[in-house]
């Protein structure tokens, strides 16, 4: 018989994470602070503190090594760069669908021009791939 990983504990309004469990929810939080990050949105104090505290707990309890409960301050938010023009090109697109398409593709309107993140491009040429029947 195989030990299986114990369940959170919950007691009334709290929740124990132990384990796995514990690494879990810290992978959630910092999948969540990598998202507002894509998004353009602000790091959340709340993600913050509760990566600490599960870095903390982890640490303490030795069950992985885990670097300085940093982890979603410093994602690196790298601005777009792609024109339209490009864009277009990769996505074998029209200049204004590609427009249209702007927002959806971490796109920002910098100085009244549309500029593009090259891995929501990538991404996105992906998803067309993988909508297309054969």
């Amino acid at each position: 018989m195989t030990a299986q990983p114990q369940a959170p504990l919950v007691a009334g309004a709290a929740v124990v994470l132990t384990g796995e469990w514990l690494e879990a929810a810290l992978q959630a939080v910092l999948i969540a602070a990598r998202a507002r990050t894509l998004n353009g949105l602000p790091n959340s104090a709340t993600h913050l503190e509760l990566a600490k505290a599960f870095t903390t707990a982890m640490s303490a309890a030795r069950q992985c090594d885990v670097a300085a409960p940093e982890p979603l301050q410093h994602y690196p938010q790298q601005q777009p760069t792609v024109t339209i023009r490009d864009a277009a090109q990769q996505l074998n697109l029209s200049h204004r669908q590609t427009q249209r398409l702007a927002p959806k593709l971490a796109g920002k309107l910098i100085a009244g021009r549309w500029l593009l993140d090259q891995d929501a491009i990538n991404e996105h040429k992906k998803g067309q791939k993988w909508t297309e029947t054969p």
